[in-house]
């Protein structure tokens, strides 16, 4: 993703880290079977950020770790949302 589109990357990283709740028309939770997955035992959310048409960053959030996941990044649309 870095290398496919180097600025929209840091953009999408930039604003996941500052707030990965944050919803607008490029991040938001996933929704049915994907809107949670299991990170260390633990079901979590699951967001997604979208990098560039195609591209999308897969992230969970983990408020007791304080940390977010990143669970899948693809520079082509995934096909567990087709």
């Amino acid at each position: 993703m870095c290398a496919a589109a180097p600025a929209n990357a840091r953009r999408a990283w930039d604003r996941i880290t500052a707030d990965p709740r944050d919803r607008d028309d490029r991040q938001h939770p996933l929704k049915g079977s994907l809107g949670t997955r299991n990170v260390d035992g633990r079901d979590l959310e699951q967001w997604q950020h979208e990098v560039t048409s195609g591209g999308r960053i897969w992230y969970c959030i983990d408020d007791e770790k304080r940390t977010v996941w990143m669970t899948d990044c693809s520079v082509g649309h995934p096909k567990a949302t087709e």
